[in-house]
């Protein structure tokens, strides 16, 4: 498969709008997550493309080739659901080997898939046993080897490692990845964890009641996100309030409520016109002293959340709660309820005009 192309995509059930003109690309070999929160269209999108609901319009095409009339065993697209969905009747060698059966192989190319498949997802001493006589992790394993077993062209995940502990979580997105490119497979992985789907991969697709909010590499969403519902979902945020009482040369100065000036880079805005500047906590600097240049605040360190290698430092600054977040070993330096200053590094700012629905409707997941 050189392309995946999804076009225009709506899908309604009664008065609930699942998708809505969803539209994206897909290079062939690619890892694309699609995220979003719950009821954002993930799992529908999923279906659509494998063949298992029909949309009201739009298209799906393969190198420019419309698949929608071709019944899902068509498409040669794999389709993994969420909870695994093993035969519990039958062993892990039958479960892996239901695809290519059904297919019309060969028992010799069935057993050399499956055997391949285990192989690669570590389980092939476990190929005798039932799925409930594995750990959690060994079945989602099992579920992702059926999926390669089957020789498809893309491979759709939904929540693959939901049902997952943390520590297996984070194993196996990176083995997933590791496969998928050491296979040269396409795939589309649906996830409502932002951090698993920055780990996995190549680009983020970010749904939102259906509608795309913003397609790109990992780096941009999190670095440069669309809007403030994506800065919002894809990591933590302080966001702070104002007015533009400057623009110039691609800056502006905002008056915040509380704070006073602030200096930040920004195109697009008028003197006036209400704004919404945010930070993330990483990029928050903290010192004992004021420095030299804009954007220095005084504050107090309200509380200090040691997180291993991180640590998360509560400010009040202004009357307003901030978060930053520092190497614990830079934080370590800092004490409860000292005073301290909190920069705010005008290139490091996100600012966008102020929802006309209102900032809490803006923010919501």
């Amino acid at each position: 498969m050189r392309e995946l192309a999804i076009v225009n995509l709506t899908k309604r059930f009664g008065r609930v709008r699942a998708l809505a003109g969803v539209s994206f690309k897909v290079r062939g070999g690619e890892y694309v997550a699609v995220t979003g929160p719950v009821g954002a269209g993930k799992t529908t999108l999923l279906k659509v493309i494998a063949g298992l609901l029909e949309p009201d319009s739009g298209d799906v095409l393969v190198d420019g080739q419309s698949v929608l009339g071709l019944a899902p065993e068509e498409r040669n697209f794999s389709y993994m659901p969420s909870g695994q969905s093993l035969f519990p009747h039958m062993t892990v060698y039958d479960n892996v080997a239901y695809g290519p059966r059904a297919r019309g192989l060969s028992e010799g190319e069935v057993a050399e898939r499956v055997r391949r498949a285990l192989e690669l997802v570590g389980l092939w001493h476990r190929r005798s046993s039932l799925p409930h006589e594995l750990s959690g992790g060994m079945r989602q394993r099992v579920a992702l080897a059926r999926a390669l077993a089957s020789g498809a062209d893309l491979l759709l995940l939904d929540e693959p490692l939901s049902a997952l502990d943390l520590l297996l979580n984070i194993e196996l997105r990176h083995e997933l990845r590791r496969l998928a490119k050491s296979l040269g497979l396409t795939v589309i992985h649906v996830t409502h964890n932002f951090e698993e789907a920055m780990a996995v991969a190549d680009r983020i697709l970010v749904l939102r009641s259906g509608v795309v909010q913003q397609y790109g590499t990992p780096e941009e969403v999190y670095m440069r996100p669309a809007n403030l519902f994506v800065a919002s979902f894809s990591g933590d945020l302080n966001v702070l309030e104002g007015s533009v009482v400057a623009a110039r040369d691609g800056c502006l100065v905002v008056e915040l409520n509380g704070l006073g000036e602030l200096l930040v880079e920004g195109h697009g805005f008028q003197v006036g016109e209400r704004v919404v500047v945010a930070y993330r906590p990483e990029a928050l600097l903290l010192s004992r002293e004021q420095l030299s240049g804009p954007n220095a605040f005084p504050g107090r360190v309200v509380e200090l959340r040691f997180l291993g290698p991180l640590t998360t430092v509560e400010l009040e600054v202004g009357g307003a709660a901030v978060v930053a977040r520092l190497p614990s070993h830079e934080a370590s330096a800092f004490r409860r309820s000292e005073p301290v200053y909190v920069h705010m590094p005008p290139g490091r700012a996100l600012v966008y005009p102020y929802p006309r629905a209102g900032l809490a409707k803006a923010l919501a997941v």
